[in-house]
């Protein structure tokens, strides 16, 4: 074990003095095991690859700064932890992030025929969605997809409770219907 740290010692002082060969080996000892650390974070093997790619560019931009007494792997996996977390933050505000992230998800836990049929029925709820009139749609949104309440809906567009109330029941009724007419009726269970 001891000759292991040695060798990672040597490695890293000869990275602070700027050595390709030794990052190359330090990569080879390491990409694996942060590949399948970031993977088993993100479950998407294109995003963890974009992940990992960084976390080896940060380790040699900050080569010189780092401390050859250090475990290099905490160091390693402290960064692909941060950058991991900082590409969750991110997929609330990029939708392909979560579709990339849900797609790798959805596929360890369905199989094929399942994940189809619950794509094609999401793509049925969103047409259903998409031909509500336009205010009754933003009101649909705001309180089923963004969690807001009747209350707080109301403040946001300026309308009373009682008009969010009623644009809610209308918006629901329609999209059952819609759902019915087009055969997503396991949808139906969880339209509220």
């Amino acid at each position: 074990m001891r000759v292991v740290e040695t060798n990672e010692e040597e490695l890293l002082v000869a990275l602070k003095q700027g050595s390709a060969q030794a990052f190359s080996v330090i990569y080879k000892l390491h990409v694996k095991k942060i590949y399948a650390f970031t993977l088993n974070i993100l479950k998407s093997p294109t995003i963890t690859e974009d992940v990992v790619q960084e976390v080896f560019i940060k380790l040699w931009e900050n080569a010189a700064r780092l401390d050859a007494n250090s475990s290099l792997s905490s160091y390693l996996f402290t960064i692909a932890r941060n950058l991991s977390l900082n590409v969750i933050r991110k997929a609330s505000k990029q939708q392909w992030i979560v579709d990339e992230i849900a797609l790798h998800v959805y596929d360890t836990s369905e199989d094929g025929l399942a994940f189809t049929q619950r794509r094609q029925t999401q793509g049925i709820l969103e047409h259903a969605i998409s031909t509500l009139p336009s205010q009754r749609k933003r009101i649909y949104e705001l309180c089923h997809g963004e969690g807001y309440s009747y209350k707080k809906a109301a403040e946001e567009l300026g309308v009373s409770d009682s008009t969010i109330n009623s644009q809610m029941v209308k918006a629901i009724r329609t999209i059952k219907t819609y759902l019915l007419k087009n055969g997503a009726l396991l949808l139906l269970l969880t339209i509220k």
